[in-house]
């Protein structure tokens, strides 16, 4: 399996370190790794951009969910405050 069908399934971090070797091998690696690397590295780099791409969409409907949560959990507060506060009456 080539390292191009890998791509899609790594992680963020793999596709970092995997762009710094890419990079360091272009620059200074015998021509045929070179050249591989030189390949390699606008596909490595356009899987970097979707993977944060799909991170940050994941990171707000998180956040979004946590805002609701905590948004119902000041309701129930407020709603149980209300009951107290009227039972005293």
């Amino acid at each position: 399996m080539s390292i191009e069908a890998l791509i899609p399934g790594m992680s963020e971090d793999e596709l970092e370190n995997l762009q710094v070797n890419a990079t360091r091998i272009a620059k200074g690696a015998s021509s045929k790794q070179q050249a591989e690397a030189e390949r390699l590295l606008p596909i490595i780099a356009e899987a970097l951009v979707v993977r944060r791409g799909v991170d940050s969409v994941a990171s707000a409907e998180k956040k979004a969910a946590r805002a609701k949560d905590i948004a119902a959990a000041r309701a129930k507060r407020t709603a149980q405050r209300k009951a107290t506060a009227e039972a005293e009456k």
